[in-house]
């Protein structure tokens, strides 16, 4: 499953929308960024909901235009990283929060 689409991705990497040369290597930067989430979440024995949370959907797009640059770009594709990274941990970080009236 695809928690993101390529015209999210190109939106981070400032791609034109309308420029479809890059379409398939963002695709499959999109499904190893998908398993990258999933397999950074199932040691915390979480998994994606079907409604893919906003959070999810930009850690996503991040990780993938993180994978997309760093061949030519290692040093500069790093903040992509750090980025996903970020909104991943607020997911998680949310998903552990006690809801409110909860015991």
């Amino acid at each position: 499953m695809s928690y993101c689409n390529t015209d999210d991705v190109k939106n981070v990497l400032q791609i034109d929308l309308a420029e479809t040369k890059f379409d398939a290597q963002l695709a499959d930067c999109i499904t190893s960024a998908g398993g990258l989430v999933d397999g950074f979440l199932k040691p915390k024995l979480l998994t994606v909901p079907a409604a893919v949370p906003q959070l999810i959907r930009d850690a996503t797009k991040y990780f993938a235009a993180w994978m997309f640059r760093r061949f030519a770009d290692p040093v500069g594709a790093e903040a992509f990283w750090v980025e996903a990274n970020r909104f991943l941990e607020a997911y998680v970080e949310a998903e552990f929060q006690a809801y409110v009236g909860c015991v």
